[in-house]
C-alpha cells in the first residue's frame, strides 16, 4: 500500500508550495536544523501543523527523510462551510460527522456510502481520527475523490455552527435513543457517528438535537460503525421528500 509520508526537504517544500491543502502534518527532527527553517516558516504561513520529533520516529515512517517528513492526504480538505452550503442543492441533504472513528477502512466504507447516496460531505476531527490517505482511499474504492471532506480542530464547535445554520443534528447511540425506524427526520441534517470503542464523546453528544438507535432483535449489542452508518443513512434517505 502506498505510504502517506513524503520524505526529504525538496519534496516537502514542493508540496507546501504547490498543494498545501493536502499536507496534513509535517514532522521535523528535534532540534530543528537551521536549513529546515524555511519549512517551519512555510507551515506557519499556511496554518499547517508541524511537530518536532526524534530521528527514531522519522526513521520509522520513511527512509531518506533528511530530517523532515510530510504526511499527505489522498484528497484536499475543505472547510465545513463548503459542506453546509450544499444543504439547498444536495439530493441527499445530510452531512456525516465522525467523532474519532479511527479505522481507515470504516472511513473509506462510509465515504463510499455517502457518495453513493449523494450526501453533502464528511467532517472528521484532525486528531484521533482515521487518516484520509491511501488506506481509506482503497476502502472507499475511489469514492473519497467524489465526496467533500473537512478535517476540523473542534468537532463540537462545528456542530454548534451547523445548528446555528438550521441543520438538525442526530447522534447515533447504542442503547438509549429513538428507534430509527419510528423516526421522522428533518432536513438538512447532520448524522454523528462515534468511534469504534467509546462511541460519541459526551461533549459532542450534547450538541445533538436527538439521539437514536438501531433496534437489534437478533441479540447483538452493537454493529460496526460503517454498517450502522449505512443502515441509518439508508433510513434517512427514505425520508427525503
Amino acid at each position: 500500500m502506498e505510504s502517506p509520508y513524503i520524505p526529504g526537504r525538496k519534496p516537502v517544500i514542493e508540496f507546501l508550495s504547490s498543494t498545501p491543502d493536502r499536507v496534513d502534518l509535517v514532522l521535523i527532527k528535534k532540534p530543528a536544523p537551521a536549513e529546515l527553517g524555511q519549512i517551519i516558516e512555510k507551515c506557519r504561513q499556511e496554518g499547517i501543523r508541524f511537530r518536532l520529533t526524534s530521528v527514531q520516529e522519522l526513521d520509522r515512517v520513511a527512509r531518506g527523510h533528511q530530517g523532515v517528513v510530510a504526511r499527505i492526504r489522498a484528497i484536499s480538505s475543505v472547510e465545513p462551510e463548503d459542506i453546509f452550503s450544499m444543504a439547498g442543492t444536495s439530493v441527499f441533504p445530510v452531512a456525516l460527522a465522525l467523532d474519532q472513528v479511527q479505522d481507515p477502512g470504516n472511513l473509506g466504507a462510509l465515504a463510499r456510502t455517502m457518495a453513493a447516496l449523494g450526501g453533502m460531505g464528511i467532517i472528521i476531527p484532525k486528531d484521533r481520527s482515521a487518516f484520509p490517505g491511501a488506506g481509506a482511499m482503497k476502502s472507499s474504492a475511489g469514492a473519497l475523490t467524489r465526496i467533500k471532506l473537512a478535517q476540523v480542530t473542534n468537532l463540537a464547535r462545528i456542530l454548534d455552527q451547523a445548528r446555528d445554520q438550521g441543520l438538525w443534528v442526530y447522534g447515533a447511540v447504542a442503547r438509549e435513543g429513538t428507534n430509527i425506524f419510528e423516526m421522522k427526520f428533518s432536513f438538512p441534517g447532520v448524522l454523528v457517528l462515534g468511534g469504534e470503542d467509546k462511541g460519541i464523546r459526551p461533549n459532542v453528544l450534547k450538541r445533538c438535537h436527538q439521539q437514536m438507535r438501531i433496534p437489534m432483535p437478533g441479540g447483538f449489542d452493537s454493529l460496526n460503525v460503517a454498517q450502522a452508518g449505512a443502515i441509518i443513512l439508508g433510513q434517512m434517505l427514505r425520508s427525503v421528500s
